[in-house]
């Protein structure tokens, strides 16, 4: 059977590393390590001997990703493939990382299948190169075993002596000095007169030539020559056969366009998939409301104009309707931010946290100020992260928490940070109805509800927003509750962006 992949992970941000181990290991793979710096991923390169190695360009040390990159390309045992794996798309940066050679440039953020594809098409084209490499070293150790053909030219008599394989490909007899028109007649039309040049001393100190010769009843050959003019005018080369090393070039070549084909090919099907989601979003944005207003404005007349007819019940079925109406229509928009969020660029920028949430809960104090609350912020929590993104985050987790402290007879929410095993985390804290931890798991995933939409209205959607928010950020997110006893959801947003510095 064979073994797993081991992978090298570069990255000097812990929760991003230790996040794309996870999902590393939820494909399958072998994690060899993780390394924050050039000098530690080198060491473990040594150490562990990595199939392939995931690198961020932006790492500890006095080397950056890309150093390290042609540090690796430089190895006596040979190359390790790497994949950059960086949120840097600059012009530079990218010329830089090409010169390296790398078997993929992923820009972050990237799905879990980008991650796999890639990585599946660098192994196959390392393995693809290795066996190139090996069957280059196979032919020559043959060639230098064999009896290599010599070739000998005097250009003043016009004249060609050969012996072994060169007598052979050239179709002229051994030892023999025979006119040199008559061995470059076996030499194609297009590399004769580079051929020419070499043999009559044209060319300056030593020369190495490939060229193609085609005998008579034979397929296409290639050969190179390696010589020197001699003192005396002499022209003295071996000749050695490389058309399998040709062939095999011309193999991985052709892999590579495959290859290329391949990633090109997928690159259409995504650009496609991201058209038709535009096209999803623009039917549900138009064509689907199109069609609620018409049933929310003739439930409305009934309502107005034929209630007597309707009765009681009638108009309470009216009224059910222009409910289910409004719910669909907040669906709809809850849709279409999950849509968003996943095109949209993030802008980052130094953020008080602690404002972002005494704004979302004035606004709910505001649409019920008869209600009895007590609410506490911890004041001066910065974080870097994009304006508008953590915005969404702290309305949808202090909706939450209200929406579900609301049949207490005082809302308490608590907003906070606080560091745990040296990571710096906040939260946001309820002493509502909650919830059982058993279930915590899947409080993310889209449309989840753990209490009745009779209880407690809403889409289902707000924490599935929060959680991509905050994987976005390149940090996680996670509840804890019991039921009667309250929920408190921590979040973190990775260490250079979700550092706790208070004034």
């Amino acid at each position: 059977m064979r073994s797993p992949a081991k992978i090298l992970i570069v990255e000097d941000e812990g929760i991003v590393a230790f996040n794309l181990q996870q999902r590393l290991q939820h494909m399958g793979y072998q994690v060899a390590g993780v390394a924050e710096s050039g000098r530690e991923c080198l060491s473990l390169v040594d150490a562990q001997r990595p199939d392939l190695v995931l690198m961020d360009i932006h790492i500890k040390g006095e080397m950056d990703g890309i150093d390290v990159a042609d540090a690796l390309g430089q190895l006596p045992r040979g190359a390790v493939p790497v994949i950059y794996l960086t949120a840097y798309s600059e012009d530079a940066t990218l010329e830089r990382a090409r010169q390296t050679h790398p078997y993929g440039y992923l820009i972050k953020p990237f799905s879990e299948r980008e991650l796999h594809a890639t990585i599946q098409m660098a192994l196959e084209r390392h393995q693809m190169q290795r066996a190139f490499s090996e069957n280059q070293h196979l032919l020559a150790q043959a060639l230098q075993s064999a009896n290599m053909g010599s070739l000998e030219c005097d250009p003043e008599a016009g004249t060609v002596r050969t012996a072994g394989a060169s007598a052979r490909r050239l179709g002229v007899a051994e030892h023999a000095a025979v006119p040199l028109a008559r061995v470059l007649e076996a030499v194609v039309d297009e590399d004769r007169p580079a051929v020419t040049r070499c043999l009559l001393g044209r060319v300056a100190g030593r020369f190495s030539q490939e060229f193609r010769t085609r005998m008579p009843g034979e397929d296409l050959r290639w050969l190179r020559m390696d010589g020197a003019t001699l003192d005396d005018g002499r022209t003295s080369c071996v000749v050695q056969d490389i058309t399998q090393a040709k062939q095999a070039a011309e193999a991985l070549q052709l892999a590579n366009e495959v290859l290329e084909a391949r990633v090109q090919e997928r690159t259409r099907e995504l650009q496609q998939s991201m058209k038709e989601l535009e096209a999803f979003n623009h039917t549900v944005a138009h064509d689907l409301r199109a069609p609620l207003r018409a049933i929310s404005g003739m439930s409305l007349i009934l309502t107005e104009e034929h209630a007597p007819a309707l009765g009681q019940e009638g108009v309470a079925m009216l009224d059910r309707i222009t409910t289910s109406v409004r719910h669909m229509g907040s669906l709809i928009d809850a849709l279409l931010n999950m849509s968003r969020l996943s095109r949209q660029d993030i802008r980052l920028s130094r953020l008080d946290l602690s404002e972002l949430a005494l704004e979302v809960l004035k606004t709910l104090r505001d649409a019920e100020p008869l209600r009895a609350c007590e609410l506490q912020v911890q004041s001066g929590i910065r974080v870097v992260a994009d304006l508008a993104l953590m915005r969404s985050v702290m309305d949808n987790l202090l909706r939450n928490a209200w929406k579900f402290s609301g049949r207490e007879a005082v809302i308490r929410i608590e907003v906070g940070s606080e560091t745990l095993d040296g990571e710096t985390v906040h939260f946001v804290r309820d002493h509502g109805c909650g919830f059982d931890s058993a279930k915590a798991s899947r409080l993310f995933d889209p449309f989840c509800r753990l209490h009745t939409e009779r209880d407690y209205a809403g889409t289902g959607l707000g924490l599935s927003i929060v959680h991509r928010i905050v994987t976005r950020h390149g940090g996680r997110v996670w509840a804890e509750s019991a039921p009667g006893q309250g929920a408190t959801f921590r979040f973190t947003l990775g260490p250079a962006r979700g550092s706790d510095n208070r004034e």
